[in-house]
């Protein structure tokens, strides 16, 4: 089974393309212009297929990051892959960021991802050393994650602000944009194990929702604000 796999959801890019979980060529974009990787994505996804010699015909599924994370960034995402299961109609699967990340734990702890979601909150989501889940994707207090980290025996993953204020407290973990892991393979090998183990009813295409588990924010013009 061919599958493409995309992830604009952050400050790096990720494409990949390979069979059954194995990825065959991988594409991992910085974001240096300061411009929304999903212009560049589309391009990208072309030059893999050259580099294939295969066209999208020959793609048997699709898997995407659909968050938490850039709100612009996963939404630009899912429209893509939603437009391709829908026009192939093929299976398209979403991950979330937190089980993408999820899989970088090579320990026989739970994993603890963590995620700065503003106003003193983070996207937090509990797995399984095979990143199976443990708990669902949510946003949680900062003290309540620190006193649930404390209590707790975990393999922690989290980003740079989140990183920061577990050091504070005593607390380790990997610090995401210290490393230089492919999170494009993880998602390559989550989307592959979720087809062989789920209802495949639920990959159709309409069923691709961005996960947003807070509103985005919204700064009001100023010809309306008054300011």
């Amino acid at each position: 089974m061919r599958i493409l796999t995309f992830d604009t959801s952050g400050d790096k890019m990720y494409v990949t393309m390979g069979n059954d979980g194995q990825v065959d060529i991988s594409r991992i974009i910085e974001n240096t212009a300061q411009r929304y990787h999903s212009a560049s994505l589309i391009p990208i996804i072309a030059e893999l297929l050259r580099e294939k010699n295969i066209t999208m015909q020959d793609i048997n599924a699709v898997g995407v990051n659909i968050g938490p994370g850039s709100f612009t960034g996963i939404r630009a995402s899912a429209t893509v892959a939603r437009i391709m299961a829908q026009n192939l109609n093929i299976p398209v699967i979403g991950i979330s960021s937190l089980e993408i990340f999820s899989l970088i734990n090579n320990t026989d702890k739970n994993s603890l991802c963590l995620l700065d979601a503003r106003k003193g909150k983070a996207y937090t989501g509990v797995y399984t050393p095979e990143a199976d889940v443990i708990k669902e994707p949510t946003a949680l207090e900062y003290n309540d994650i620190i006193d649930f980290a404390k209590n707790n025996d975990f393999f922690i993953i989290a980003d740079k602000i989140m990183s920061e204020k577990l050091k504070t407290e005593g607390l380790e973990c990997v610090n995401l944009q210290e490393t230089d892991y492919d999170f494009g393979i993880n998602l390559a090998k989550l989307t592959y194990k979720h087809l062989k183990t789920d209802d495949r009813e639920q990959f159709k295409w309409f069923n691709l929702k961005p996960l947003y588990i807070q509103p985005p924010p919204i700064t009001m013009p100023k010809n309306l604000s008054g300011k």
